[in-house]
């Protein structure tokens, strides 16, 4: 199915209020994950496979301290969303960590909400440089912003990305 750039702001707005009504219900950290999968058609078997495998890796890390998983397809792609008993800035460090140090993390991202603002923790705000560009190594902001690399050529990380975790 084919989505349109209003499509994909259309499902953010009612994902925004989806977690809101979450942490309001449950009153815990929020933690949102998506593959970072440029263009408009971000389901595919590619995506819901790098979701798999890094929601593996999370519910490793978080365990028994995970209180709520929804799997969703939306048109922002596969993504999960998770009730997890900790404290948010905690959540956020070691959500870094799944980001920095697995294999694909680089290709998703793991927001994390603090139940109490709605707003979600930056990595910044807790000391850590900003995410890098997968193919120049870049702050990843200032390549999306200015389109710098090819949809093509991203695509081509991640699919090499996920193949080489296959072959571990």
């Amino acid at each position: 199915m084919g989505y349109t750039a209003e499509d994909l702001l259309n499902e953010r707005e009612k994902r925004v209020i989806l977690q809101q009504n979450i942490m309001l219900v449950h009153k815990k950290p929020l933690v949102f994950i998506r593959v970072n999968y440029p263009g408009l058609n971000k389901t595919n078997p590619l995506t819901e496979k790098i979701l798999k495998a890094i929601d593996k890796c999370v519910s490793d890390v978080f365990g028994n301290k995970i209180r709520l998983k929804i799997y969703r397809i939306t048109s922002e792609g596969p993504n999960i969303t998770m009730v997890i008993d900790m404290e948010a800035m905690e959540i956020k460090k070691l959500t870094i960590e799944i980001e920095d140090k697995n294999s694909l993390g680089r290709c998703v991202d793991i927001d994390v909400y603090n139940p109490n603002t709605f707003m979600s923790i930056s990595r910044t705000s807790l000391g850590y440089a900003p995410r890098k560009c997968y193919i120049c190594n870049d702050i990843a902001q200032n390549c999306i912003r200015n389109k710098k690399h090819t949809i093509s050529s991203v695509i081509e990380y991640i699919n090499k990305s996920y193949k080489e975790v296959k072959e571990i």
